[in-house]
């Protein structure tokens, strides 16, 4: 397998994204955080949403999962997951929530007919109840373990590596944002 050609750092404001938005919904842990900055970076989402936390850039646990990923991906802080909700809602965005539910999909059946908005929540509290009532879809990944869960980000990397497979970046040239990251509120 041959290595991929990485992009050159002054080419990636300007590189086509996925029309994926990750909203992070009342997650808090730093090294949590951290990875789905590396995990946005490496499927090359449209944005990341982190909500219901004013977020401080310069913490140690952050940058070191990050591992220098955080100034490469468009992102932002709002006060809650349901204000993106409803504005990705508004601009014709699919919304799926990572969440063990009744009548949750696979990730192999993530919808692939409109952008995704992608709604992760905290691992004790999961996605809050008032994102889940807006949700098209949730989206369990099953497993066979005793623990009957896997972590966030192990999660996220699933879904996101299967939504990344519906939605090739050559195909997004002409519709995925190519917004160079920016942060704050």
């Amino acid at each position: 397998m041959s290595e991929p050609i990485r992009p050159d750092r002054r080419e990636i404001p300007g590189l086509p994204r996925r029309p994926i938005r990750v909203v992070l919904d009342g997650v808090t842990l730093l090294p949590n955080i951290g990875t789905m900055f590396r995990l946005c970076d490496a499927f090359r989402v449209e944005r990341l949403y982190i909500c219901g936390m004013e977020l401080e850039t310069h913490k140690r646990k952050l940058t070191k999962a990050a591992a220098g990923t955080i100034k490469w991906v468009p992102w932002e802080t709002r006060a809650t997951a349901l204000e993106v909700v409803h504005e990705s809602r508004a601009a014709g965005y699919v919304i799926a929530a990572v969440e063990l539910a009744e009548g949750s999909v696979t990730p192999d059946a993530i919808r692939a007919d409109a952008p995704l908005c992608l709604v992760l929540g905290a691992e004790r509290h999961g996605v809050s109840r008032p994102v889940l009532e807006l949700v098209d879809q949730c989206i369990e990944i099953p497993t066979d373990g005793v623990g009957g869960s896997i972590n966030l980000t192990t999660a996220a990397a699933i879904v996101l590596y299967e939504a990344a497979k519906r939605f090739p970046v050559a195909a997004a040239r002409g519709g995925g944002a190519a917004a160079g990251a920016q942060s704050g509120s």
